[in-house]
């Protein structure tokens, strides 16, 4: 379990009640779930949005309606252990909805769902207007929380300045928005003021905080490179889908889902469980990165990546995906009905 991250703890109750406990509520939360489930509720058909219980949060109790459980969740998460504890749990929910590929094959391996039980539908972003990178230097942005990676990054950037004495590396610059504020829990930021006050006090480093995603959306565009060192186990990434739709090449690991998300066109290395050992590889391909970014064949592949996130991450292709799969799943629950 990630450090800091609040224990969850459930209660599965004989009287088909699920309450998930927290230690608190995070009304205010936008991270990445909270902003997908946002943006899917504001574009779904309400009528057929009501038709279902969405459990997609931390706290929830089921209602007499068809259930679907839209899990952003790793499988080893305490929230959704209830499902292998007991093995008729996950038959209270017409279906499990999962955010990437990878995550559904872990939830068959770890928690015995079976595959013909949930369904993938992978996140959607709208994409970031076309625009023009500045050409003066080369811009560098991580907007995260610090515990995926943040200390591997400022490690990996002075190593990066130490070791690499190309004219775009020097001149390089890293941009860091970065706290726990946007999920609502800003007293978590605590154990890692050591981090924020290394980034604040280093050359051609600039740290913001956290920030809306409209701001980072506009600042994808002022940035070419998204540096992500994760050290956390993504089951799907919406900073990186907004980061490859603004033309901005991802470096980062082969960790998790993110090969799945960045869909082949990230710059993607072994993921070093050392973190001595991840810092130093996340520097040097970084600085290949940012060596590499003005190149001919760069370009192109950045214009083809922008292509293909515009097109097959869009909201007007998930939607329909959306709709298609709640009508059919209405209309089989119907027919059953009659039967």
């Amino acid at each position: 379990m990630p450090v800091g991250i609040p224990e969850l703890k459930i209660d599965f109750s004989e009287n088909d009640d699920i309450e998930i406990v927290t230690p608190e509520e995070t009304p205010k939360a936008m991270g990445g779930t909270e902003l997908v489930q946002k943006w899917l509720f504001s574009r779904l058909d309400p009528d057929l949005k009501n038709y279902f219980q969405w459990i997609a949060s931390r706290k929830r109790k089921l209602e007499d309606k068809p259930r679907l459980f839209w899990v952003h969740d790793l499988a080893q998460d305490p929230e959704v252990q209830f499902l292998k504890e007991d093995p008729n749990a996950m038959l209270q929910f017409e279906k499990i909805i999962f955010v990437s590929h990878w995550q559904q094959y872990q939830y068959g391996v770890y928690l015995g769902v079976p595959y013909d039980h949930g369904v993938t539908i992978q996140h959607a972003i709208d994409p970031i207007p076309v625009h023009e990178k500045p050409t003066d230097k080369i811009n560098c942005i991580y907007f995260s929380t610090p515990h995926r990676g943040l200390e591997v990054l400022l490690e990996a950037w002075e190593l990066m300045k130490e070791q690499h004495t190309s004219e775009a590396v020097k001149a390089a610059e890293l941009n860091v928005f970065s706290s726990f504020k946007i999920y609502d829990r800003p007293h978590m930021d605590e154990q890692y003021r050591h981090v924020y006050r290394k980034a604040e006090e280093m050359d051609q480093v600039n740290y913001s905080g956290s920030v809306p995603n409209d701001t980072i959306r506009e600042e994808l565009t002022k940035n070419h490179i998204m540096a992500y060192p994760s050290t956390y186990m993504e089951t799907a990434c919406i900073t990186a889908l907004e980061s490859l739709s603004a033309k901005c090449m991802v470096v980062c690991p082969n960790l998790a889902a993110l090969p799945e998300t960045c869909a082949n066109f990230a710059w993607l290395y072994g993921y070093e469980p050392d973190p001595k050992r991840h810092v130093a590889v996340h520097a040097h391909i970084l600085a290949r990165a940012i060596d590499a970014y003005w190149k001919d064949e760069t370009q192109s592949l950045l214009n083809l990546q922008k292509s293909y996130f515009d097109m097959f991450y869009n909201w007007d292709i998930r939607i329909n995906q959306w709709t298609s799969f709640l009508e059919s799943l209405k209309m089989g629950i119907e027919d059953q009905k009659k039967s």
